[in-house]
């Protein structure tokens, strides 16, 4: 690894995906940059590899990416990207779900099968009810989703949404504040369609029950009308791609290396200092890809001239849920119950809404769900390249966890000692019965299984906090202009002139989009002053 260098135009703290897409469009403006990670690679959330057995490749965090693949950064960066080997698959199936007593829905990719299944299940006029209603208004939201709430177009996107509030009939204060398990109860009658939808703000950050996750339900069922992409041989092949575009623009990365200190002169951010004492100077700006707390708390601990205010509003940011996840090696491709479902995508497993909404409760509550909602994917659907021939990985996922547990709903003694040993083989046995419930025989063609959980993300990468993938609650309460912080405006500039926040914590929030690096890039290549 070459040595930090003495100065750039702007130094990154993190080099996740955000950090890589901002950099890459800051050396193509000119800029020289320096990206500095504490992970032994670049990429964040974004990566891809063998957990134990040879030839599993498992998506360590994130997998599906169809807020990138569809919105301005694959547009602008894609062929650059394609060059470095980044390719894309679709499965036939964006989304599913399926409940124990056989019932399931889907949503193809193709319209015609997404119209013949939603006849089949009664529901053409709900799902054509929801987006009559919410249809005057995706346009101005997927504006501020890909440009920021502060962005040179963000005025035409916002007159958007008065504009359509004459034309919906549906008031967008009601998405704004309404909940998804509303939403689904007021459009599908279907129990299988319902829990198609509803677990999907869980995935953005928000409970079923919070103001606003009606919006992000929306957003989901929305993105999927292009599928639900994942880079082939892995997600982490889109990290790879980025680090090879930024090292052909000539920037630096720096791996294993950690900011201890963002240094302050002049009451404006000047460079950062490693926590092995050296220092790389910024001319420009100093980009922070982490989350308020950490922000505020650990890198500018000692930094002049930052009111009580910001100080507090940091240090009281929220996390709610935990996620768990077991990536499974198998001996042969599972089969569902109803075979429609093997055609790839993410499916929804559980045993209801009632019960979705039960489990998060009890999550939020501190205790480990009875029955977790199931999020299943697995990639060697569409991409045999991610396992021996014949054999597959499968993801479950459970964002229905609690950070730290301190009890068990089903009345067993795990949990008291938060994510043991115990607690977490035990809680990875409750995931594979309840996705054998609908896949049979799952358990059987088991390899080799990788547990991680809450207290696994929290160590692995310090933005998660406690262990939450949404690297913050993204209910209203923290979401929109009030993301990271009320102090920020919904914008990346900070309490600090020259320094700025990017990543999962700030707009348009959590997931792979590479909207905050893309508009963090736009603020700086534009001069404009921070917000």
């Amino acid at each position: 690894m070459k040595d930090l260098p003495a100065e750039a135009d702007v130094v990154f703290i993190g080099a996740g995906h955000n950090a890589l897409v901002a950099a890459a469009y800051l050396l193509g403006a000119g800029r020289s940059v320096c990206l500095i990670d504490r992970m032994d690679q670049p990429g964040g959330w974004v990566r891809t590899e063998e957990l134990g057995a040879p030839g599993y490749l498992h998506d360590r965090w994130s997998a599906l990416h169809p807020a990138l693949f569809g919105g301005p950064v694959w547009a602008e960066l894609g062929p650059d990207l394609r060059r470095h080997g980044l390719e894309y698959t679709v499965a036939p199936l964006a989304t599913g779900s399926s409940l124990p007593d056989g019932r399931t829905a889907l949503a193809p990719v193709d319209p015609e099968a997404l119209a013949a299944e939603l006849d089949r299940l009664g529901e053409s006029s709900g799902w054509g009810g929801l987006f009559s209603a919410v249809g005057p208004y995706l346009p101005a939201v997927f504006g501020l989703l890909n440009d920021g709430l502060d962005g040179p177009d963000a005025g035409t996107a916002l007159a958007g949404l008065s504009s359509g509030s004459r034309q919906s009939t549906v008031p967008f204060e009601r998405l704004l504040t309404g909940s998804a398990l509303d939403l689904v109860r007021d459009h599908f009658r279907t129990e299988e369609m319902r829990c198609l939808a509803l677990p999907w703000p869980l995935h953005l950050g928000a409970g079923p029950e919070a103001p606003a996750s009606a919006l992000w339900a929306v957003v989901a069922l929305a993105t999927f009308a292009i599928g639900n992409p994942t880079p082939v041989g892995g997600s982490g092949r889109l990290a790879e791609a980025l680090a090879a575009l930024v090292a052909e623009r000539g920037g630096s990365v720096h791996v294993g290396v950690d900011v201890d200190e963002i240094l302050v002169r002049d009451g404006s951010a000047a460079g950062v200092r490693t926590s092995d004492g050296a220092t790389v100077m910024a001319r420009e700006a100093v980009v922070a890809s982490t989350t308020p707390d950490l922000l505020y708390g650990r890198l500018l601990r000692d930094a002049p001239g930052i009111s009580a205010g910001v100080r507090g509003q940091a240090g009281a940011y929220q996390y709610r849920r935990g996620c768990f996840q077991v990536n499974l090696a198998l001996s042969a491709r599972p089969r569902f119950t109803d075979s429609r479902l093997d055609q790839g995508g993410a499916i929804n497993l559980g045993r209801g809404v009632d019960a979705l909404v039960t489990s998060v409760r009890q999550a939020e509550a501190g205790v480990l769900p009875v029955y977790p909602s199931v999020s299943w994917h697995e990639p060697t659907a569409v991409d045999p390249t991610r396992a021996p021939e014949g054999h597959a990985v499968v993801r479950l996922q459970a964002l229905d966890v609690p950070h730290s547990p301190s009890a068990d709903a089903a009345g067993t003694s795990y949990g008291t000692a938060g994510w043991d040993a115990a607690t977490a083989e035990a809680f990875a046995d409750r995931l594979v019965a309840e996705a054998e419930l609908h896949a049979p025989g799952l358990a059987g063609l088991v390899v080799e299984r990788h547990i991680t959980t809450p207290a696994d993300l929290a160590r692995q990468n310090p933005n998660a906090g406690p262990g939450d993938h949404a690297q913050g609650d993204n209910s209203l309460v923290q979401a929109f202009s009030r993301r990271p912080i009320a102090a920020h405006r919904g914008g990346y500039g900070t309490a600090v002139p020259g320094l700025w926040q990017i990543g999962g914590a700030t707009w348009p929030g959590p997931g792979v989009s590479g909207g905050s690096g893309r508009n963090l890039a736009r603020a700086l290549t534009d001069d404009k002053p921070a917000s």
